[in-house]
């Protein structure tokens, strides 16, 4: 019976993750970067296709804009999400999609002063 109790309490705090998936999720389908930076840290390692990059928060939105600006989101779905093992992290795999052309999205997130902050934010070819 106590497990019971248990699982009914604390099963949807495990599976529901980030509350800001959503947001971010939207941000990626409007392709807005001003919003998905609002969700990111102070540093974030950023891969554009095969380029790999420390950037601070202005320089990672910039990044993401001209990703956006050269690869118009018609669509994000995100395909799974969980949590880090150790960590106490949190990662969101999805697809954009674009008029020509799909890429995969990573990205990792971590809890930063009680809020969850983008850490790594990837863009692949799918």
């Amino acid at each position: 019976m106590k497990s019971i109790i248990f699982l009914l309490l604390f099963t949807p705090a495990m599976i529901s993750g980030p509350a800001n998936l959503g947001k971010i999720a939207n941000a990626i389908s409007e392709g807005d970067a001003a919003a998905l930076a609002g969700f990111f840290d102070k540093d974030v390692e950023m891969t554009v296709l095969d380029e790999i990059n420390l950037y601070s928060k202005a320089e990672a939105q910039a990044a993401v804009k001209a990703f956006f600006t050269k690869n118009p989101p018609k669509k994000y779905t995100q395909v799974h999400q969980g949590a880090s093992q150790g960590a106490g992290g949190q990662y969101c795999i999805g697809v954009m999609e674009t008029s020509g052309q799909k890429f995969r999205v990573m990205i990792y997130l971590e809890k930063v002063a009680g809020n969850f902050l983008i850490k790594e934010l990837k863009f692949e070819e799918e």
